[in-house]
């Protein structure tokens, strides 16, 4: 499903309000998540905590926590449990959380114990569409075709020398970088195309809004 260039996974119940979701297991489990809006509120997530195994949640009450430069969160659980588990794979990397919240960016799993009283307080992708639409606006959401790595805001800069910049950038960083750049420059378009031809690297999406241009770029050549 995606809503305002937002994808939200479709086998998942949506708590709107805590901004997290939930899929329940076949073995009993409840594997719980933050929503594409918690992902892409804040930029990179770079540090994570979680209530420690054997701890009983209460729906809406903290779960765990995340921290970016922009952005402090509690990640508020969508139903009652005691943690069995929580993704080990998020202290090396939490960014897993940005790029992949439903899958590899899962945060922890529980043992449900309140499932039948709390099924009807999350919400199927269909029936939470338009309160995910209305967060989205609330908050002022922006996502993009990938997270990335790294933002340029290149206002009144001619684009030749962004692209030296981008470069430079790119020359220092690993095949996979995601680079979100901003320009103003009326003929930015015409060279980012000649960017992407002379490089090799990948133009993602390309998205006027206004005077401004964003174009997001990933370094797909070593």
């Amino acid at each position: 499903m995606i809503i305002g260039n937002c994808r939200f996974a479709d086998d998942v119940l949506y708590d709107t309000d805590a901004n997290t979701w939930v899929r329940f297991e076949e073995d009993g489990t409840a594997t719980v998540g933050i929503s594409t809006v918690l992902a892409w509120l804040g930029g990179p997530i770079t540090s994570v905590s979680f209530k420690p195994v054997g701890t009983v949640v209460e729906r809406g009450k903290a779960l765990g926590a995340i921290e970016s430069p922009r952005h402090f969160d509690t990640v508020r659980s969508p139903i009652t449990g005691r943690v069995v588990e929580t993704n080990p794979a998020l202290a090396g990397n939490p960014r897993r959380l940005n790029r992949d919240p439903y899958g590899q960016g899962w945060f922890a799993r529980l043992e449900p114990l309140k499932r039948q009283q709390e099924t009807a307080m999350v919400k199927p992708p269909a029936l939470a569409r338009g309160e995910l639409q209305a967060r989205i606006a609330e908050l002022k959401v922006r996502c993009f075709a990938e997270f990335p790595d790294s933002e340029m805001y290149e206002i009144g800069t001619e684009c030749s020398a962004v692209l030296v910049r981008l470069d430079e950038l790119l020359s220092t960083s690993p095949t996979g970088t995601v680079v979100h750049l901003v320009s103003d420059d009326p003929s930015s378009e015409i060279e980012m195309i000649r960017w992407t031809d002379r490089t090799g690297n990948q133009l993602l999406e390309t998205r006027r809004e206004g005077s401004l241009v964003h174009y997001v770029v990933k370094k797909t050549q070593p």
